[in-house]
């Protein structure tokens, strides 16, 4: 009888120290909460006191958004080159690395046999630096190419789409650096913008992500990147909404040239093939001045 009341005392004891332990608990994670809110304010602070990011956390400050954190500067990584390589010869290196992203097996055999000598050397090329970077290790056989893929997550994120993301920024840089050159104008570009809404009450570390930022002078291009047919219509129309005011543009970019992007208007579809094209005329369109009559002062038709 005596070792039930005692066990009876016990187990009241632990269940106290129990509700004890969960109030501790959840002191301590209010409190980690509002540490992180803190950090991301400073943080937010920094990026509008900042010379280079003050005008883009205005912008975003106007709808609601503080920047957690964002990239901006010259491109180091392995995988913007790699992007880059991808693109120059992406008729054929394309849908090489969709087949390589696709392969559950240890190895497979690649053919070559409907290749052309020049695509034969660019899938060498590309296995070559596939190889280098741990992607892969392969041979050449008389009827197409041994691969024996050793991938890691980042680099099946990047095969199975994320490249799309890095060819974007190589191709609205080399747009972007040609125009402003021409005109003399002022330009940024950011990437991978993390954003939190100001009136967030939720502790994750940011509420939105975009891919890529141009600032121009006083406007701001934002870009998201499809690589497949998937195109998030309803982040698409919310993101236009909120970012899309006639002197400010999104536009979504896709891997997709086959999707005809009239069917989308009014919003903005480009296709990555003709991205280069289609963003300086936009540019033109915003920064170009009409020439005009010198007599009547009207634009010239």
């Amino acid at each position: 009888m005596k070792s039930a009341e005692k066990t009876c005392k016990e187990l009241a004891h632990l269940e106290y120290l129990r509700t004890v332990l969960d109030e501790r608990l959840a002191v301590i994670q209010q409190d980690a909460k509002r540490c992180q809110a803190e950090q991301q304010r400073l943080q937010a602070d920094k990026y509008a006191a900042k010379k280079d990011t003050r005008k883009l956390a205005e912008f975003f400050g106007a709808r609601g958004l503080f920047i957690v954190n964002l990239q901006t500067g010259a491109r180091t990584q392995d995988q913007y080159a790699l992007a880059k390589q991808l693109w120059r010869a992406r008729a054929v290196c394309l849908p090489f690395i969709k087949a390589l992203s696709r392969n559950k097996e240890a190895s497979f055999v690649y053919p070559k046999q409907s290749l052309s000598p020049t695509e034969t050397t660019d899938i060498k090329n590309l296995c070559d630096t596939l190889k280098r970077h741990g992607y892969l290790a392969y041979a050449v056989r008389p009827d197409g190419f041994e691969i024996s893929p050793s991938l890691k997550g980042t680099q099946k994120y990047f095969l199975s789409g994320s490249w799309a993301e890095e060819v974007t920024l190589y191709l609205i840089d080399k747009a972007l650096k040609k125009f402003a050159q021409q005109h003399s104008l002022g330009h940024r570009l950011f990437w991978d913008v993390k954003l939190k809404r100001i009136d967030s009450d939720k502790d994750n570390s940011h509420d939105m992500q975009l891919d890529l930022v141009a600032e121009v002078e006083d406007r701001f291009y934002i870009f998201e990147t499809k690589s497949g047919f998937v195109l998030s219509i309803d982040k698409w129309v919310d993101r236009t909404r909120l970012f899309d005011d006639g002197k400010n543009r999104f536009i979504t970019c896709t891997a997709d040239d086959k999707l005809n992007p009239l069917i989308f208007k009014p919003f903005r579809l480009f296709a990555l093939q003709t991205l280069e094209e289609q963003f300086t005329g936009v540019l033109q369109e915003d920064f170009t001045v009409p020439a005009t009559d010198s007599t009547t002062g009207n634009p010239k038709s």
